[in-house]
């Protein structure tokens, strides 16, 4: 017991001090190259101010060029009145003001634009509520080439990342787990990660979390170390995500976990203390994710640094409210509404009918095989956890209506967790583990 607390208070205190120390490491890097690659790709950028989506029409299949732009500013701001210390808890960028309808200086593209083509530093603001840590690898990456190259290199590394997961769950014999997390993909538009700086992050997070939940699951399981390991998803993500559509990272593994307690029951055993896990589990990922938020506030303010701690909290509340202009019932339902338009198109109910015919069909070649009501009846006593699962992304608008009303073009991708959860629903209930 006291090897578990201790375990768990080395996590959370060494966290804020491995990240920091990373984060100024990074900003010790000379900005030259980076500063040179990064206008070599004004000519892929600008043009996708005005529209941003890879699919024309499709907002869902949005490249993310306002919020890359402010990623690529901070990998290139240098500025000699700031430590690396300050600009690494601060995150000052240069902020382009020519519009008064902008007071808070929200053009990120303008501003680079401005800021690589003609060196002005004539306003800055502080975006420090978040720790930036993609910048760890961005900034490396960008003293080698371009946002234009690295495009092209995300797109090759993801879909090889993607393989890696098909790979290991079918190596494990979790063939038929391996197409529920294939069919799910496309629901988080994988099509379109490679593009994106910050919408890819969350994406990365996926495959990082089930491949360690996957490749180390014996380890995990036998030294009782889950809890650890959401409390470390939670973390790393509150690290390097934007809050973009984070709870990916905790819906992915939790449900691969569930799956995995599910499967390993004895058929018609019913696991009374899966339902206390999954619970102890979420409240890992979230204790991770808002300790290592809120310590990046906190040590900004114990170094002196003003106006971090109010800033985050008065963003905070903002996103927690209900969506503008409604209450908390008819908000909800209009942020479900606009989080599942993306999906309300042929694009989508061909392939969802596509998987229709393929359940339908093994399910037809299951019952050949002996799979009938009474077994599928049996495994449901477990199984109905990942419907619980299921309902994760409705709890998560309901909790942030103003940030899933406002950003419903990518927070949508949120869904994906839903249909995993189903897609494995349907494995578990129909698998035979009396074999």
């Amino acid at each position: 017991m006291k090897k578990s607390v201790l375990r768990k208070l080395i996590i959370l205190l060494s966290a804020p001090v491995i990240g920091l120390v990373l984060l100024i490491l990074v900003h010790l890097l000379p900005t030259g190259k980076m500063f040179e690659h990064v206008y070599w790709s004004l000519d892929t950028i600008v043009p996708e101010f005005e529209d941003e989506t890879v699919v024309n029409g499709y907002r869902a299949t949005l490249t993310g060029n306002f919020t890359d732009c402010i990623m690529l500013l901070h990998a290139i701001y240098d500025h000699p009145d700031h430590s690396v210390v300050e600009q690494s808890l601060m995150m000052y960028r240069p902020e382009f003001l020519d519009d008064p309808s902008y007071p808070d200086g929200w053009q990120p593209g303008n501003s680079l634009v401005d800021y690589v083509a003609n060196n002005n530093i004539n306003r800055e603001v502080s975006y420090g509520r978040y720790w930036h840590g993609y910048l760890i690898f961005l900034k490396p990456l960008l003293l080698f080439t371009s946002f234009g190259s690295l495009r092209l290199f995300f797109s090759a590394f993801q879909l090889i990342l993607l393989c890696l997961i098909i790979i290991e769950l079918t190596s494990k014999g979790m063939k038929r787990e391996a197409w529920a997390f294939l069919i799910s993909v496309p629901f988080m538009f994988f099509f379109s990660t490679f593009a994106s700086l910050s919408l890819s992050v969350c994406f990365y997070l996926v495959i990082f979390s089930l491949f360690v939940m996957i490749k180390f699951w014996d380890k995990l399981e036998e030294k009782k170390l889950f809890f650890e390991m959401f409390l470390i998803f939670g973390i790393l993500t509150s690290y390097f995500d934007f809050l973009t559509y984070p709870l990916v990272s905790l819906g992915y593994p939790l449900v691969f976990y569930a799956y995995r307690k599910i499967s390993r029951a004895p058929s018609g055993e019913k696991n009374n203390f899966l339902f206390f896990s999954i619970l102890l589990n979420s409240a890992a990922w979230f204790i991770g994710y808002g300790y290592m938020w809120m310590s990046k506030w906190l040590i900004g303010g114990l170094l002196g640094y003003k106006g971090l701690i109010g800033n985050a909290f008065t963003t905070v509340n903002t996103r927690l409210q209900s969506a503008e202009s409604l209450n908390r019932v008819s908000g909800f339902f209009r942020v479900i509404g606009l989080n599942l338009k993306p999906y309300l198109n042929w694009g989508f109910f061909i392939y969802i009918g596509i998987i229709c015919l393929a359940v339908l069909a093994g399910i037809i070649l299951d019952r050949k095989n002996g799979i009938g009501l009474k077994m599928v009846s049996s495994n449901i006593k477990n199984a109905w956890i990942l419907l619980f699962i299921a309902l994760y992304p409705f709890v998560w608008f309901a909790a942030l209506e103003n940030h899933s009303e406002q950003h419903w073009i990518y927070t949508c991708r949120i869904f994906a967790i839903t249909v995993f959860a189903l897609s494995t629903f349907a494995v578990s209930i129909t698998e035979n583990r009396t074999k």
